[in-house]
């Protein structure tokens, strides 16, 4: 996690989050017209305050004799995962409480290098060091893809963008990847309103939410892979999500695939998550990233520190990704996948 401000200067202006939905989306107004030539730092979105779950249960799956790695390594355990998905169905705003619907997205994952295959996540549970048993709530173990793409808030992909120097109180643990772009292509188009929005949810300090960048998918190829983007933003760190959505607050553990030569589903258990981390979460208008009406047909997401054009940020092999991007690319996804959402009181 990444616990200060990211500053950058604007070469025209920059948008400050407003408190009310008439200004809060009249940025789209004139964003076309600001000079957008590389990721600019905007405050943009609004808060969610609260939400609402339902839970699913399906069967139970212990793993015996996995290798610990980092904090736990030179051990073995036993890891039990409970078989629940606990989704979000509802939130709140300053505008109210609401439930909402939402047009689905395929999530694709970008590496650099492509062939890298280290893989990171973190389960809501509890550890018996006595019988070194790890008891999970969430379904599980769930492949990377599914981290990235299920609504459940019970586990979730952990230091995303993060390609080094991963600690925890100046402690190095094997907390790295080389995720550096990630791509929710939407099922269908929508047009940009302020009526159609994206979330964004992480599991951080309430008052130091890792910052990220985020710019709207404008036209696709045949694959679906992304072929022009709208303007780019990046949301500070601390700036956002500084409501906490769960109370009390749950204990997390951080997996990876370390002990297994970096390949398959992350198991490894390798780090006692600090007991302070909670769910924080952000609401975008689609209009804020791009013109009202300009077909939208998704998002993506990346670390703070790029310095891409719309052109550039295409290719995440260009320079203007950092390979070096330290933790203040730890955002700790959660339900990161929620696609396109209409709230149903609008």
């Amino acid at each position: 996690m990444q616990y200060s401000f990211i500053h950058a200067i604007v070469c025209n202006s920059i948008h400050f989050r407003p408190s009310i939905q008439s200004v809060f989306c009249l940025i789209s107004t004139i964003a076309p017209f600001l000079c957008f030539t590389s990721a600019q730092a905007q405050i943009i979105g609004q808060d969610i305050t609260s939400i609402t779950t339902d839970t699913a249960s399906f069967p139970t799956i212990s793993i015996t004799n996995v290798a610990g790695d980092s904090e736990f390594a030179g051990k073995t355990f036993t890891l039990n995962f409970g078989g629940q998905i606990q989704s979000i169905t509802g939130l709140t705003t300053i505008e109210g409480s609401t439930t909402f619907k939402s047009i689905p997205a395929v999530v694709q994952i970008r590496r650099n290098p492509a062939t890298d295959d280290r893989k990171l996540a973190y389960y809501q549970g509890s550890f018996d060091s006595s019988s070194n048993t790890f008891n999970f709530l969430s379904l599980g173990p769930l492949p990377e893809k599914t981290l990235f793409s299920i609504n459940n808030i019970l586990a979730g992909p952990d230091n995303v963008f993060t390609n080094t120097g991963a600690n925890l109180n100046g402690t190095l643990y094997n907390g790295n990847a080389s995720i550096e772009r990630l791509d929710f292509v939407l099922v269908r188009p929508v047009k940009a309103s302020n009526k159609i929005r994206f979330t964004v949810f992480e599991r951080g300090l309430p008052t130091g939410h890792d910052g990220f960048g985020i710019a709207a998918i404008t036209s696709v190829d045949k694959h679906g892979n992304p072929t022009s983007y709208g303007p780019i933003y990046v949301v500070a760190a601390s700036t956002w999500g500084k409501t906490p959505l769960q109370d009390p607050i749950p204990q997390y553990y951080f997996l990876n695939n370390a002990a297994k030569n970096n390949s398959g589903i992350p198991t490894n258990p390798a780090l006692t998550i600090p007991p302070n981390q909670v769910l924080g979460g952000l609401l975008i208008c689609t209009d804020e990233l791009v013109s009202q009406g300009k077909k939208v047909y998704g998002y993506s997401l990346f670390a703070p520190d790029v310095t891409c054009t719309p052109k550039t940020l295409l290719n995440v092999a260009n320079s203007c990704f950092p390979t070096n991007t330290g933790t203040n690319g730890g955002i700790d996804l959660v339900a990161p996948n929620l696609g396109a959402v209409f709230l149903e009181n609008e």
